[in-house]
């Protein structure tokens, strides 16, 4: 007996199998804290995500809204106000200077009052050639530029349009200063059927308060929506978390009353053996060694009754307490030892840990030292216990043959029942199992389980 740690050099280039893991080991418990917290923030994520597509969406909804109102506005204009005060001769490149004056003073009387109320910041008219034959710029009068292939087209097919105008280009240069405009263009005909491009510049601002609205608005609803779907889910999954808890001490509770049923089974029959078999054999031994005769038959019926009480001790082992762990880890060994296994156990002399981490503990230890006797063909098994932390680290190695570890895989899905019991230990208490073996390396069991395990009892 040793109070020193294991060690299990030699081991580590084996492969590492995790037979069972637990998220909740260092604890024992489901994180809830956790669940709620997430359901929460994942909501709050999906509103803002919400909320973001549809600040997205809310701008090309106000940029299609502002294009529609501009094409609308234009074409009105165009139609009700421009082509009215239009005359022929401001189309007529041979019409001398006081007439295309003339035709200029009174297309700037008719669109005069469009121009103070500032719905438009600037207006012109086009030849089908790119010459500006107005504006309400009036260094603009007479230059050339080229038409656009929409510009073209609206004259062609006689149809209103808007879009985001390009102040680098140079006909908008004087246009520059008045922040991002929208340009909308009309077609419209001289007294004499020519076709003309209107044109008329709208502050983008408006398009900007308009998506700024909608975006308030998308916002206003996402948040809403996943406040209203928060007050509805949270009250909800709260007592969801509260019914899973209550089945979940449900479950430790009768699997509580399963170990107090397995121990008074076998205190039961260790008392049966104890009263019975083995009072009876022990006194027929007693008997037939006071004759010559039979005195062989005395030493058989003697060894007997050895392996019987050895089977007692492992029916009905001690029970572990921290000050007591290592007798009941040395009955967990008894049938080891009485295979001829030569058994090492290091463990401390105190073990802070709850009754239930002790007890798992114990089972894991009965369970993998005998599946190395029935299985590994060793001569040596070695089992050590500490605490590390906030867990409590039992390790099981041998110098048998080892296997394959991909047949624990196949173990744990067939049901077998030593691997499983392994797996179960681990598995109640919220820890981990880990497995190291290779062929001819022997087997080492690794079992974390935490401290402060749940007393199942």
């Amino acid at each position: 007996m040793q109070g020193q740690r294991s060690s299990d050099s030699g081991t580590t280039a084996q492969p590492v199998v995790v037979v069972a893991a637990d998220p909740r080991r260092r604890t024992g418990r489901t994180p809830w804290g956790r669940v709620l917290v997430g359901v929460v923030l994942a909501a709050v994520v999906g509103g803002a995500a919400v909320a973001t597509t549809g600040a997205l969406v809310s701008q090309r909804i106000a940029e299609s809204f502002a294009v529609r109102d501009a094409t609308t506005d234009t074409a009105a204009l165009a139609r009700v106000v421009v082509e009215p005060a239009l005359l022929d001769v401001i189309a007529d490149p041979a019409a001398n200077d006081a007439d295309h004056a003339a035709a200029r003073t009174r297309l700037d009387d008719a669109v005069a009052g469009e121009l103070r109320a500032g719905s438009a910041v600037r207006m012109k008219l086009w030849a089908a050639d790119g010459t500006v034959l107005w504006s309400d710029e009036r260094r603009l009068v007479g230059e050339r530029f080229p038409l656009s292939a929409e510009d073209l087209e609206a004259l062609e097919s006689d149809r209103s349009d808007a879009e985001v105008s390009d102040l680098d280009e140079p006909e908008n240069r004087y246009e520059r200063g008045h922040g991002p405009l929208l340009e909308a263009y009309q077609a419209v005909h001289t007294p004499s059927g020519e076709a003309l491009l209107f044109e008329a510049y709208q502050p983008y601002d408006d398009v900007l308060a308009r998506a700024a609205d909608l975006r308030g608005s998308f916002a206003a609803l996402a948040f809403g929506v996943v406040a209203v779907v928060l007050a509805l889910l949270v009250p909800l999954l709260l007592w969801l978390l509260v019914r899973i808890r209550s089945g979940q001490r449900l479950r430790e509770r009768l699997l509580g009353r399963a170990l107090d049923a397995e121990a008074a089974e076998r205190r039961r029959m260790a008392a049966e053996l104890h009263d019975g078999p083995v009072q009876d054999v022990a006194g027929l031994a007693l008997s037939l060694g006071a004759d010559p005769a039979t005195r062989d038959a005395a030493v058989v019926l003697r060894s007997a009754v050895s392996s019987l009480r050895t089977s007692m001790s492992t029916i009905r082992p001690a029970a572990p307490t921290p000050d007591g762990l290592a007798p009941a880890l040395e009955d967990a060994c008894a049938r080891a030892r009485a295979a001829g296994l030569t058994t090492v156990i290091r463990s401390p002399d105190v073990v802070d840990a709850s009754p239930a981490a002790l007890l798992a503990v114990v089972r894991f230890v009965r369970e993998a030292v005998w599946n190395t006797v029935k299985h590994a063909g060793a001569s040596r098994v070695e089992v050590t216990v500490d605490r590390s932390g906030a867990v409590v680290r039992v390790v099981v190695a041998d110098d048998g043959t080892g296997f394959d570890p991909a047949v624990v895989v196949g173990s744990i899905r067939a049901g077998h029942l030593g691997t499983t019991l392994l797996r179960e230990v681990a598995e109640d208490t919220g820890g981990s199992l880990r497995l190291r073996t290779g062929s001819g390396t022997g087997t080492t069991w690794e079992l974390e389980v935490p401290a402060d395990t749940e007393d199942l009892r």
